[in-house]
């Protein structure tokens, strides 16, 4: 059995920042932060830049192949990618992910994960992101 690279374990999440946001994003993604190096670049602008995107390609990978085939995750997806114009659902999720939407999407994620037999369009996480996007 492979370990999920999303962590599915953490409930709730909370940042009030750009900072923590992607500090929490590192962690649900289980990406290693790399220290700054004090002379070469700004802090935030490290903090920025520092991300692997081959671990994040296999993340965003994983959690639309669990998704993509439920059409609850689909329609919010299509709905996200409008914002930016777009008709991909791979584009949505991404914008599920950002700063204003990651504290709804997450655990809507996590309780379909959790609970897939049991998880409907009555669910209160997906009530939340529904109203959120819909609204």
């Amino acid at each position: 059995m492979t370990t999920a690279p999303y962590d599915l374990s953490i409930t709730t999440i909370t940042y009030d920042d750009d900072t923590s946001y992607r500090r929490v994003l590192r962690t649900l993604f289980k990406i290693e932060s790399t220290p700054c190096p004090a002379d070469k670049i700004d802090p935030i602008t490290f903090d920025e830049q520092d991300i692997d995107d081959t671990i994040l390609a296999r993340v965003l990978d994983w959690i639309y192949s669990k998704t993509n085939r439920n059409p609850l995750f689909n329609t919010l997806y299509l709905k996200a990618a409008g914002f930016m114009l777009s008709q991909d659902a791979q584009t949505g999720l991404c914008i599920l992910l950002a700063y204003d939407n990651l504290p709804l999407f997450h655990p809507m994620l996590c309780a379909f994960m959790n609970d897939k037999p049991q998880f409907s369009d009555k669910h209160p996480t997906y009530v939340a992101l529904y109203n959120k996007l819909f609204s």
